[in-house]
């Protein structure tokens, strides 16, 4: 193998020659501003991923060329002395993909810890990944975290660097990765008069981010070079990059990926004639910075595959969920700024009807992801079964806190999340019943505040029975809301909601045995404001376990 390496670094080199004779110059690392990351493990394989990069003001080639790179990659057992080579090759990192390779190898051993790197020119940063236990074997534990909603311009990602240092098996990133926009009318609920959110000029300063303030930060991105650099305005994050270069990512999506509560087709804006052209350039730059396999690239140019499944052994059977591409248009959607809204059943009896007002079945996961996860749930051995997606499952009443307007007196429901979609609500649930998977587990994201709640059979029944426990993680570090009013007496949540944490940023940490399934919310004190790292620290809000066999949540 340091055969094989060494001459695809010879033949590597001397493209770069080639390369510089045409002005490419990669005298500075291509890899120190984007960094490395590995994802999606399987038994025998991961995959590695990379992104060249030279200079980040240059929004088009990145101080590259437009030429192909012939990037060399090596993957080695940490659990062999020495440097022993277990892999490696050639990848062809070329503009038209941005510059992005993807590695898929294959023929590792399962459970077993690797490092790996990349080479042009310069090393990159060594990261470390671990493949997925054998399918017929049972771990004795499984440790991971999940998390959401990263928006870079109103927080320091502190969490991401905690997460990391738990050391987990892997990281379940539910979606929000970027924004789109800088959402300035979100304020934190707990901030000092007059409320405002900390200053893109500290918040640059501190995290040596100058460059950018030259750009619109309020713009919308539309456009796939725009798409790509946002990516790598976030991706350029130190502790970003600790993470990723930590443990494997298995990635899903939410909205602000491409746009806040779009809907399939539908644009927040009714009138945005240019919305499908703008999904489908962040749905090509999603998968150019993220490390997934090949299999999700579309069947055709407008859709990607995303929900897909992994299974750690008979332990535990990830189902990663796609609740946006879809999806049908939120219930009484306004046609003004965001298709989502917080309304009565009185006020959009859509809401709990299976034909929408344009005719058709109202869908969450739509006809093949719906069947796909039947499928899942069917033929699982695992003794858990995990629904990782980007919005509540549980039914939440909103009417004590119905988006900072007046509360009102009946069943309110935030149309763009699972109570928004009750009928299809109904069908997930139903199938658990049908082929009584063995403990199913939901987590989810986007709201911004740790929950654990109690997905009911019957969702308008308070005293009707927990089908499956549901754990929402908080943002990494998008804006703060204050919903402790849902958990408050009259509010409608009384067996629904749990606990909930809405003031800390952070992340949630999972430990999986064949008898427990223990759940800690992490969160990021004193606050993710503070730009010094050395005063922040993360603590467990509060940990709950599950018992196999028994839905309920127990605080422990």
């Amino acid at each position: 193998m340091h055969g094989a390496f060494a001459a695809a670094a010879a033949g590597m080199l001397a493209h770069n020659r080639t390369s510089a004779a045409t002005g490419a110059s990669l005298k500075t690392d291509p890899f120190q501003l984007l960094g490395v990351a590995s994802g999606d493990p399987l038994p025998d394989g991961v995959v590695l991923w990379c992104r060249l990069a030279l200079d980040l003001e240059d929004g088009k080639r990145w101080g590259l060329s437009d030429e192909a790179y012939r990037v060399a990659w090596e993957i080695r057992d940490l659990e062999r002395s020495g440097r022993h080579v277990t892999a490696s090759g050639i990848a062809i990192a070329s503009a038209d993909k941005g510059y992005a390779v993807h590695v898929e190898t294959k023929g590792l051993k399962p459970s077993t810890r690797y490092a790996y790197r990349f080479t042009l020119g310069n090393f990159s940063a060594e990261g470390q990944t671990l493949t997925a236990p054998s399918t017929g074997t049972t771990p004795d534990k499984l440790r991971f975290a999940f998390c959401s909603c990263a928006e870079y311009e109103f927080a320091f990602p502190y969490a991401y660097e905690m997460m990391a240092r738990d050391e987990p098996d892997f990281i379940v990133h539910l979606g929000d990765y970027i924004y789109e926009a800088v959402y300035d009318q979100f304020y934190r609920f707990d901030a000092p008069a007059p409320a405002r959110r900390l200053g893109c000029e500290n918040l640059s300063e501190g995290q040596k981010r100058a460059r950018f303030l030259k750009y619109d930060r309020t713009a919308k991105v539309k456009t796939l070079s725009q798409f790509r650099r946002r990516y790598a305005e976030y991706k350029s994050d130190p502790r970003l990059q600790y993470a990723h270069r930590s443990c494997p990512f298995i990635v899903t999506w939410d909205d602000h990926e491409v746009e806040n509560d779009y809907a399939s087709d539908f644009s927040e804006v009714r009138e945005a004639e240019d919305f499908v052209q703008t999904r489908i350039a962040a749905y090509r730059a999603y998968f150019e910075n993220m490390p997934v396999r090949l299999s999700t690239l579309p069947v055709v140019a407008e859709r990607r595959q995303l929900y897909r499944a992994f299974d750690f052994g008979k332990l535990l059977r990830l189902n990663m969920l796609d609740e946006r591409q879809y999806r049908s248009d939120q219930a009484c959607a306004a046609g003004l700024r965001g298709n989502a809204r917080s309304l009565s059943l009185g006020e959009c009896p859509e809401i709990e009807a299976m034909i929408g007002a344009d005719g058709k079945a109202r869908e969450m996961l739509g006809k093949e992801q719906s069947l796909w996860l039947e499928r899942q749930l069917a033929t699982s051995k695992a003794t858990w079964n995990v629904l990782a997606q980007g919005v509540m499952m549980a039914a939440i009443d909103s009417r004590a806190d119905c988006n900072f307007k007046e509360p009102k007196s009946e069943t309110t429901i935030w149309t763009d999340g699972w109570g928004g979609y009750t009928v299809a609500r109904q069908r997930v649930v139903d199938l658990m019943e049908k082929y009584r998977a063995r403990n199913p587990v939901v987590l989810s994201g986007d709201v911004h505040s740790h929950f654990v709640t109690r997905v009911l059979k019957d969702w308008k029944d308070q005293n009707s029975a927990c089908v499956a426990p549901e754990f929402t993680c908080t943002a990494i570090s998008s804006f703060l809301r204050n919903l402790e009013p849902w958990a408050g007496p009259g509010g409608g949540n009384e067996r629904t909601i749990v606990d909930l944490d809405c003031r800390h940023h952070g992340y949630t940490l999972c430990e999986v045995t064949s008898e427990t399934f223990d759940v800690a919310a992490k969160r990021i004190t004193p606050n993710a404001l503070a730009p010094d790292i050395g005063a922040v620290k993360a603590e467990t809000s509060y940990i709950y376990r599950v018992t196999a066999g028994d839905p309920e949540p127990h605080k422990i």
